[in-house]
């Protein structure tokens, strides 16, 4: 093994030995008994260790364009993991999105696997453990609140409905034998012992939603720099995504309006552009899953060896959560899965139902993650990297490409692939007005109710996502720019001897890809061409 592979299986084992749980849900055989230590004294530790990687990484000298993006892989990684301490969000951020802490820890508990003795007891081992995360969790709020990490007293109000569902639904804990026992004498008093944190000590403390954005928190600026960086991989100035976002919501205004003047309300106040039950939903997400998977071998060479399973997302997953993918684990217990989520079907809308569908399976996140499993020559840690700019900026350049492929099965069809766009230009504008320019939480609204046809509820919640993490909504629209520049850029250079097939093999060939290193390899691939 090469001294720049083996470093960057040291970065995937330090990331692995930090974060236990996503371990055990990407399938990895290895601690099934811990919970992430979110103390002070375990960020310290793993900052030394990261600093170590660094460091090692800067003395490596890549032999080949192979090593080259292992090296550049290592870098962002580590720097994005160094920037997330630095930042301390978790010391402000409460809310019910379930991207942040402890609505992710409790969502992702019940779906842990637990298919062997050793893992079941590992779970058990969790559920008795998850008393001292909530301490942790309490400690870090208040070391936050004392120096002027405050939060918003709107999502703390969230996050409390949040942990009263699953205080209704502790049922959903109950997976293996034994668990009963430790949901009734660790789960339950320790949520409740949270609950009553967020209402006595932190809603008092909230921000108002006329100042809701990390521009009001001290350092505030910086810490969002950091996440632009690290959910776009790239240091973008807010006022360029905002313009962008801008510019974007003035084209697709065009679009619209070859639909009729209103559209926007009647997408929005029309009950027949919803949905009325689960079976629905599901039966809609599959016929355009079979769809895309027949046109495929058109547009793509490697075709995925396992079809993607569409299933129901479980019980433990909040109404309020879109949507979305789940790989295959790494020990082929799970297939990659595209849940769709049943609940409050009449809060879905219909049209958005083949756009979803294309973004969040096939062929988006399923033919990303199914391409990158057949990478065994690279580093894990390519092939696992949470890039979101790569990863939702590939499934966001799939819904317009599905318009490409003929997938779209009507005008209403093609409508919402416009609506979900519309969405995600929006987040540029709202997510950079926020955080950067200091918009209250109803400027945000107003602007996304002016300049989309989302519904009101859904814009409400799209909004207090951006606030519940700052930053990563930009990745959708960012990605996909590279994404279409980039293919704008070969099909000029090569004239005829473009192949859409060619293009795609070559961006889902090498793992998740910062921008740099996505822009990197096609250029590379143009000029051997």
């Amino acid at each position: 093994m090469s001294d720049v592979n083996a470093l960057a299986d040291r970065l995937f084992d330090t990331i692995l030995d930090r974060y236990p749980v996503d371990a055990s849900l990407m399938g990895f055989d290895l601690d099934h008994e811990s919970l992430v230590d979110h103390s002070e004294e375990a960020d310290h530790r793993y900052r030394v260790r990261l600093h170590e990687i660094r460091a090692a990484a800067e003395r490596l000298e890549p032999a080949n364009l192979s090593e080259r993006i292992t090296v550049g892989i290592v870098l962002h990684e580590v720097s994005t993991q160094s920037d997330e301490i630095d930042g301390r969000q978790i010391e402000s951020t409460i809310s019910a999105n379930i991207r942040t802490t402890v609505p992710g820890t409790l969502a992702f508990l019940p779906r842990l696997p637990v298919d062997t003795p050793e893992r079941q007891a590992g779970y058990l081992k969790r559920l008795r453990g998850i008393d001292g995360f909530f301490a942790t969790m309490i400690m870090r709020h208040r070391k936050g609140f004392a120096d002027g990490r405050t939060p918003v007293k709107h999502l703390v109000e969230q996050a409390v409905a949040l942990l009263d569902g699953h205080l209704e639904n502790l049922s959903a804990f109950d997976v293996v034998e034994g668990a009963r026992e430790a949901i009734d004498e660790v789960l339950r008093p320790a949520v409740e012992n949270y609950r009553a944190f967020l209402l006595d000590e932190a809603l008092p403390l909230g921000r108002d939603t006329e100042h809701p954005g990390l521009c009001w928190l001290p350092g505030g600026d910086a810490v969002y720099r950091m996440a632009i960086r690290t959910h776009t991989t790239e240091d973008l100035d807010p006022e360029v995504l905002h313009a962008t976002g801008i510019r974007l919501i003035e084209d697709l205004k065009r679009e619209f309006a070859q639909y009729g003047d209103d559209v926007f309300g009647s997408i929005r106040n029309d009950p027949a552009f919803r949905h009325s039950n689960a079976e629905e939903m599901l039966a809609a997400a599959r016929t355009a899953v079979a769809k895309a998977e027949a046109a495929a071998p058109q547009w793509f060479r490697t075709m995925p060896d396992d079809v993607c399973a569409i299933k129901e997302a479980p019980p433990a997953v909040p109404a309020h959560v879109p949507p979305h993918y789940f790989p295959a684990s790494e020990d082929g217990s799970r297939p990659g899965t595209y849940f769709v989520n049943t609940k409050e079907p009449q809060n879905r809308l219909k049209i958005e139902d083949e756009a979803t569908a294309y973004h969040e399976a096939v062929p988006g996140h399923h033919f990303e993650y199914s391409k990158a499993a057949l990478l065994k020559d690279v580093p894990v840690v390519r092939r696992k990297s949470p890039i979101s700019a790569f990863g939702e900026g590939w499934a966001l350049y799939c819904e317009r490409l599905a318009d490409e492929m003929g997938l779209y099965s009507s005008d209403e069809s093609r409508l919402g692939m416009l609506t979900m766009d519309a969405m995600r230009a929006g987040r540029l504008v709202v997510d950079t007005g926020l955080h950067a320019k200091g918009w209250s939480r109803q400027q945000a609204i107003d602007y996304l109710v002016e300049n989309t046809p989302m519904g009101l509820m859904q814009i409400e919640s799209e909004v207090d996502r951006y606030l519940g993490e700052p930053g990563q909504a930009l990745a959708y629209v960012v990605g996909r720019l590279k994404f279409q520049e980039l293919r704008a850029k070969a099909e000029e250079a090569l004239g005829a001897a473009f192949d859409i097939r060619d293009f795609h093999e070559v961006v889902l060939g090498h793992g998740r890809l910062t921008l740099g290193l996505l822009d990197h390899v096609v250029t590379t691939w143009i000029a051997e061409r």
